[in-house]
C-alpha cells in the first residue's frame, strides 16, 4: 500500500499527465463528433433553424444518459458485462454499450411523447438517486448481492422512485448539487466529515451537507449577478432559484462537472494530500471550485471566437463529466498506486479516524 511516508518511488506526475490529456482530449474530441452527428442526425423532433437551436440539448441528453448507464454498470460490478475479465476488452464494451443505450434513451423520450421538457427532469432524478444508493450511499441497499441482483434492483429502485418524484408536483430533484458531490467524493471529504456514520444516515447526511453548500453557492452567484431566486421553471415546486438568460453559471456548473471528478482522482489529490483534514479537503474544494470559475470566464469569453454561440461552449464544456467519470470507474485511471492523505490510517476510507 503506497503512503505519503513511504520510501521514494517514481514520480507519478508523467502517468497523472498522461491519464488527464487521454481524459479531457477524448472530451474535445467526442464534443466535436457528438456535435456533428446530433446536427446531422438530430435525437429531437428538430427541423431546419431549430437544429442549431437545440444541438447542444441533444448533445447533452446522450453523454449524460450515457453516463449513467456507464455508472450503472460499474457500480453493478459491471453486470451484464461482470463475465469478461477486467481490462481493456471490458471497458471498451462498457463504454460503448453506454453510449447505444445513452442515445436510445434519450430518443425515447421523445418517442414516448415526453418532449424536450422532460430531459432534464429525468436526468436530474435518476441521477440523484444513483448518487443517494451507490456514491454516497456506497451501494448499501444491494451490499454482498450477485452482480445481476445489484443491476437489477438498483435499476428499479432509480425508475421507480424517479417516475413517483416525476409524476408528482415535485417534478425533479434539481442537479444543482452534481459538481459538489463529485469533489466531496473524489477527496474524501464528504466520507471524513460522516466518518462513523452507519448507512443509510451516512447518504443522507452527505446530501444535506451538498444542500448547504449549493445554497451558500447559489447565493454567492446572486451577488454576482449570475442567479436569481425566482421559481425554477422546470418545476414551481422548489423556490431554490434558477440561473440567469445568459447562462453563464450554467457554463459554470457544466465546467464544475467535469473537473470536479477527475483532476481530483487523476492527481490522486496532489498536492492537497499532505494537508490533514478536514483541511487539506477543503482547501482542494476551493480549488477545483475556484478553477472552474477561471476555466468559465474563459470559455465565455471565446465565444464568438472558438465557439460559434453560447450553445457549443456548453457542449464542450459538459462532455468532460462524461469521460473523466466514465474512464476513471471503468479503467481506474488514477487508482494504480493507492495513497494516503495525512492522518488516515487505510487508503480510501476514513473510518477509524477520530
Amino acid at each position: 500500500m503506497a503512503s505519503i511516508n513511504a520510501p521514494v518511488r517514481k514520480p507519478t506526475l508523467p502517468e497523472a499527465l498522461r491519464n488527464i490529456v487521454i481524459v479531457y482530449g477524448l472530451t474535445v474530441l467526442s464534443a466535436v463528433v457528438v456535435n456533428w452527428f446530433v446536427r446531422t442526425v438530430p435525437i429531437g423532433p428538430w427541423t431546419h433553424a431549430q437544429v442549431d437551436q437545440f444541438f447542444w440539448l441533444d448533445n447533452v441528453a446522450w453523454q449524460l444518459f450515457a453516463l449513467w448507464w456507464i455508472i450503472l454498470i460499474a457500480v453493478s460490478d459491471f453486470f451484464p458485462f461482470s463475465e469478461i475479465r477486467a481490462g481493456v476488452v471490458r471497458g471498451v464494451v462498457v463504454i460503448a454499450s453506454g453510449w447505444i443505450l445513452g442515445w436510445l434513451t434519450a430518443k425515447a423520450v421523445y418517442a414516448s411523447g415526453l418532449g424536450a421538457g422532460w430531459l432534464f427532469p429525468i436526468i436530474g432524478n435518476i441521477y440523484f438517486f444513483l448518487a443517494f444508493f451507490s456514491f454516497t450511499g456506497e451501494n448499501w441497499v444491494v451490499a454482498g448481492m450477485a452482480p445481476r441482483r445489484k443491476f437489477t434492483i438498483l435499476l428499479a429502485l432509480i425508475a421507480g422512485l424517479s417516475y413517483v418524484v416525476g409524476s408528482s408536483s415535485i417534478r425533479w430533484i434539481p442537479a444543482w448539487w452534481f459538481p459538489f458531490v463529485q469533489v466531496g467524493t473524489s477527496t474524501g471529504l464528504l466520507s471524513y466529515l460522516t466518518r462513523g456514520m452507519k448507512q443509510p444516515g451516512k447518504s443522507v447526511a452527505q446530501m444535506c451537507i451538498l444542500a448547504l453548500v449549493v445554497l451558500a453557492c447559489t447565493w454567492v452567484s446572486s451577488l454576482l449577478g449570475i442567479w436569481t431566486f425566482t421559481p425554477s421553471p422546470v418545476s414551481p415546486f422548489w423556490s431554490s432559484g434558477t440561473y440567469t438568460s445568459d447562462n453563464v453559471w450554467l457554463l459554470f456548473f457544466m465546467v464544475g462537472c467535469s473537473i470536479n471528478f477527475g483532476l481530483p482522482v487523476l492527481t490522486q489529490n496532489w498536492p492537497f494530500r499532505y494537508v490533514r483534514m478536514p483541511f487539506g479537503g477543503l482547501l482542494a474544494c476551493a480549488f477545483y471550485i475556484g478553477l472552474g470559475a477561471v476555466i468559465t470566464v474563459v470559455l465565455k469569453q471565446l465565444v464568438g471566437v472558438v465557439f460559434s454561440s453560447m450553445n457549443e461552449a456548453l457542449s464542450f464544456a459538459y462532455m468532460g463529466v462524461n469521460w473523466s467519470i466514465g474512464l476513471c470507474l471503468v479503467f481506474g485511471l488514477g487508482a494504480s498506486r493507492p495513497y494516503l492523505w495525512a492522518g488516515q490510517k487505510t487508503a480510501g476510507t476514513w473510518e477509524g479516524v477520530s
